[in-house]
């Protein structure tokens, strides 16, 4: 029997080869989107989830207040907090922790490069977490002084074939060289973390050469994990609090206290300063986990309407198979039948398409995902369980309706269709178009909110910008600085070097880049106190190169100022931005001029205030940030470069003669450089990379809606093809026929739209709500993709009339 209803089956197909093909083309595309983001979404929710105890496991992070006004949220924390819970909380049995102190130089005879991903951790870190251990023993291997662990991948970098261990790296942090011995090889971290490093060096070389220790609780610089014993969250974080403030000061004196944080949650839950790699956004999976269910659910909607507009096409083989004896339950079979082999060919083309798709989709959504059946046994259940459901929920009642055609209703001409099923499919396509209004506004809200970002005003001149990664070296701060200096007047020789500043931090280089304290108030009043300024050290050329504006006071003047250095309390000259300055208690920029400050009990001279720039992405406020005179140069990390703007071969010229004067004066380092303004709008990649991945799953959501679209259009035109052809016959023109079908669509298309407005707004307003800068949701969010929706369906509509319509009335009349 089940024999017999495939072969129908597939003569059915064959028969009706453009309904078949439009079922399987929409149930392909439905069931390919919703694969994708379930196996991305998958992806994002196990971040840090490998690690075997990561229920177990917490981060310690630190909330800023200003009394008892929150701050900020910092990913980092102090180093005593570790130790102090795992000496008095019975909850905790050990601590990790790591600190990245910035880009070092590691180097093996001729062999060097910079690492910004070298992490200074304490030995529970190898035990603590999964790092899998090739060579070494994780109870020892970070135990010492001048100890180094790398990953596979560094190993392989630095030492080829060779085996590692105890062989010896030359660690340059600047202004000295140390070396180290390698301790131990791990396995390279996973993708799936929200830590990445490759190479780990002891936290007792920290101590050793950096002044790091376990026991401070001054400057909140490490990431910091507790491991318990099946602690609860609340209670571990009310204890270690209570600890904490008994261990330093209360906390109206301190003016922080700790956050205890799930190890899993980190990635998708957390967006706090100084995150140590951009996390992902629970928001965004469940949006991208939203739409997936949508055009699953509108491709089997699909397949009702198109199923049940052939209905009166098969209502003659249901009647005479009635006739020859069929009962109901075997044509529901049959039907039922027709709906799982249809779906299958689905999954197959979906398991083709999917690997077709999946590269150019990893390289928009900036992932690295798989799609293996061998490999994933979990794929298999996911693809059986949409299948099952699938074919079920979509064969169900088709199958119910076409079984229940009555053969005499049949035979006599008067079947017709039920009130109810006519209902059903118009609230399917109500539904359908609501859907697909959500997806146009969400795409054109995604659109302008990206580009209202990247097209902000940010204060600052970023264009024609060139930043040098300034070298580390061996050699004392005086040769450093010297060394910088020189690059800087040489570069200045160049016709295609408009200025040159020296500067600790570039524009978009995110919170781990630039130094915060809230150790800084207004002498005498001590405005400001507890407030969380961000600060860098420039020289006298950065403000002014770039066109930050100067409201009062005057720009750093290397004539005027004293080193940022000097230990006495002699007064040094500070700027701040005009959020700064109104932080400090000033009245007007005019007022603030001359005034003292107080940062950590030296002494600064207010000389000027500048007006505020966005140093991170506008998706954010802008924060207290104060300037602090880098005399010596000691902290310039950056040489950044204004080119002239006329330089018309996309500075090749000019990039081959910095880098000839770069060579000149560092003979044995890389040239590493960045365009300023390209490295900025990095920080909108995520963004950009959610509004296209977003865009291009709504356009394939669209178009199955429209498939449905013309599912019920075809039913149409063949319920009423006698009417057509009366029509015809008594002389309406086809723009007349046009009307009479376009009118009821475009009704039902009407509450479509009624319906998704006011949900759209509250979606998007939820949304929007996570930009500091954001759009205002006006009219033309939702008139233009209410237009764009119309014209489509109208379009798909006036198709199907016109051949309607252009049909020969003769049979049309002879129709059933």
């Amino acid at each position: 029997m089940l024999k017999n209803h495939i072969l129908i089956a597939f003569r059915n197909f064959k028969k009706r080869k453009a309904f078949t093909f439009i079922n399987i083309l929409g149930l392909t595309v439905g069931m390919t989107v919703c694969l994708l983001i379930l196996t991305y979404a998958k992806y994002e929710m196990s971040y840090d989830r490998f690690h075997t105890k990561a229920e177990d496991i917490y981060r310690v992070t630190v909330d800023i207040y200003n009394g008892n006004t929150f701050q900020i949220a910092d990913a980092q924390c102090y180093p005593g907090a570790g130790l102090i819970a795992k000496e008095q909380l019975p909850e905790v049995t050990d601590y990790a922790m790591a600190r990245n102190f910035g880009r070092l130089v590691f180097k093996r005879e001729n062999i060097s490069f910079n690492e910004d991903r070298a992490y200074f951790a304490n030995p529970a870190w190898l035990k603590v977490f999964d790092w899998e251990m090739i060579k070494g023993d994780p109870e020892t291997a970070l135990s010492e002084v001048n100890q180094i662990v790398l990953t596979e991948s560094a190993a392989k970098k630095y030492f080829g074939e060779e085996d590692p261990m105890g062989k010896t790296l030359t660690v340059i942090p600047g202004g000295g060289a140390v070396d180290m011995q390698v301790s131990g090889v791990i396995k390279d971290v996973p993708a799936n973390t929200h830590l990445t490093f490759d190479i780990l060096v002891s936290y007792e070389s920290a101590i050793s050469y950096l002044g790091s220790t376990y026991e401070d609780f001054g400057g909140n610089n490490e990431f910091m994990y507790l491991l318990t014993n099946q602690a609860d969250q609340s209670v571990l974080e009310k204890k270690l609090n209570e600890i904490y403030f008994k261990h330093t000061e209360s906390f109206e004196e301190r003016g922080d206290s700790l956050v205890v944080q799930p190890l899993a949650d980190i990635h998708l839950h957390s967006d706090k300063t100084f995150e140590a790699q951009a996390n992902g956004s629970a928001g965004v999976v469940n949006i991208l986990i939203i739409v997936a269910v949508f055009v699953l659910v509108i491709a089997w909607v699909n397949y009702i309407n198109l199923s049940t507009a052939r209905a009166m096409e098969r209502a003659k083989e249901v009647g005479l198979k009635k006739v020859m004896g069929s009962g109901r339950g075997a044509l529901i079979a049959q039907f039922l039948t027709e709906s799982f082999v249809l779906n299958l060919l689905a999954v197959v083309l979906t398991i083709t398409l999917i690997q077709g798709v999946l590269p150019s989709f990893n390289r928009v959504a900036g992932v690295t995902l798989s799609f293996n059946l061998l490999d994933e046994p979990s794929l298999i259940w996911q693809i059986l369980l949409i299948y099952a459901i699938g074919a079920i929920a979509s064969g169900v009642y088709p199958a119910f309706v076409l079984s229940g055609h009555k053969p005499l209703a049949v035979i006599s001409g008067k079947l017709k269709d039920s009130k109810s099923g006519l209902f059903l499919r118009k609230g399917l396509v109500v539904f359908q178009f609501a859907i697909t209004m959500l997806l146009l506004v969400g795409t054109l809200t995604i659109y302008k909110q990206v580009n209202h970002m990247r097209n902000q005003d940010l204060g600052v001149n970023l264009a024609e910008s060139l930043a040098i990664n300034n070298p580390l070296l061996p050699e004392d701060e005086e040769t450093i600085a010297a060394k910088r200096k020189t690059l800087r007047s040489e570069l200045l020789r160049l016709s295609q070097v408009e200025s040159v500043a020296l500067s600790e931090s570039s524009f978009g280089r995110g919170t781990l880049d630039l130094n915060t304290t809230t150790g800084m108030y207004t002498v005498g009043t001590e405005a400001g106190k507890n407030v969380n300024f961000a600060f860098f050290r420039v020289d006298d050329q950065l403000l002014q190169t770039f066109e930050i504006e100067l409201l009062a006071g005057r720009y750093f003047n290397a004539e005027l100022e004293t080193p940022f250095e000097d230990t006495d309390k002699q007064y040094h000259g500070m700027i701040v931005n005009e959020t700064g300055r109104k932080t400090l208690g000033f009245d007007t920029n005019e007022a603030a001029i001359g005034q003292k400050v107080n940062r950590w009990g030296r002494i600064f001279t207010l000389v000027g205030v500048i007006g505020d720039y966005n140093q991170n992405s506008v998706k954010y406020n802008v924060e207290p940030m104060a300037f602090f005179f880098d005399k010596a140069s000691n902290y310039a990390n950056y040489t950044l470069i204004k080119l002239k703007a006329d330089d018309q071969n996309g500075y090749a010229a000019s990039l081959s003669a910095i880098r000839e004067l770069y060579q000149s004066v560092y003979p044995a380092s890389d040239f590493e450089y960045f365009f300023v303004d390209e490295d900025f709008n990095k920080q909108y990649r995520a963004d950009q990379q959610f509004g296209t991945v977003f865009t291009s799953f709504a356009v394939m959501t669209i178009f199955v809606a429209i498939l449905g679209l013309f599912g019920l259009v075809l039913y149409e035109v063949q319920q009423r093809i006698k009417e057509i052809g009366i029509r015809k016959v008594l002389g309406a023109s086809v723009p007349s026929i046009i009307k009479l079908f376009s009118t009821n669509f475009l009704k039902l298309i009407g509450v479509s739209i009624i319906i998704a407005i006011p949900v759209a707004y509250f979606v998007l307003n939820q949304w929007l709500l996570g930009y500091a800068n954001r759009i205002s949701i006006g009219w033309v969010l939702f008139v233009v993709p209410a237009a764009v929706l119309l014209l489509i369906a109208l379009l798909t509509i006036i198709s199907q009339s016109i051949k309607a319509a252009n049909g020969n009335p003769a049979k049309a009349l002879r129709y059933e």
